[in-house]
């Protein structure tokens, strides 16, 4: 019986703050520009950091293999990888809201790139790859992350957000 008390409650208690939003444009303007702030600086940081990630990538493959025939195999592997998540980032959004599919986009990226660590470690080609496949979930989610601007949005700001 308590735990429902308190769901009320909190529901209660998000209610009022999203209410105030609605009813001042004053935060929803203050709102928009911070969402937009951390959505670009998350984009800055993001991108750089994913984009550096495969060069690494594709430089540890080169080393494990000892050759460059194979040079292109940690991109494609990435790319194919970012493909996949986009379409169940995607879907997840949908069904569960961006937040959630977000979140797991990013989880997904992140234990890519712990794995294309482990593989350097461990030496292990098939550990790279596979975690390449994986790390290309950043990529994806990272991309999606930047219609989060456009939610807060007005329709005459759409196009700049």
């Amino acid at each position: 019986m308590m735990v429902n008390e308190d769901h009320v409650k909190a529901s209660d208690t998000q209610s009022t703050c999203l209410q105030e939003f609605v009813n001042s444009p004053e935060k929803q303007k203050a709102l928009y520009k911070r969402t937009l702030f951390v959505v670009s600086v998350s984009q800055i940081f993001g991108g750089a950091g994913l984009a550096a990630g495969v060069t690494v990538g594709a430089l540890i493959a080169q080393q494990m293999l000892g050759t460059d025939a194979y040079a292109g195999v940690p991109t494609a592997l990435f790319t194919l990888g970012s493909a996949g998540a986009a379409w169940l980032v995607g879907k997840l959004s949908q069904k569960k809201g961006r937040r959630a599919g977000l979140t797991t986009g990013f989880i997904l990226g992140g234990v890519g790139a712990i794995g294309v660590i482990f593989s350097a470690i461990l030496n292990s080609v098939f550990l790279l790859f596979l975690s390449l496949l994986v790390y290309g979930s950043g990529t994806a989610t990272n991309l999606q992350a930047r219609y989060a601007g456009t939610d807060l949005a007005k329709a005459k700001q759409r196009g700049t957000a």
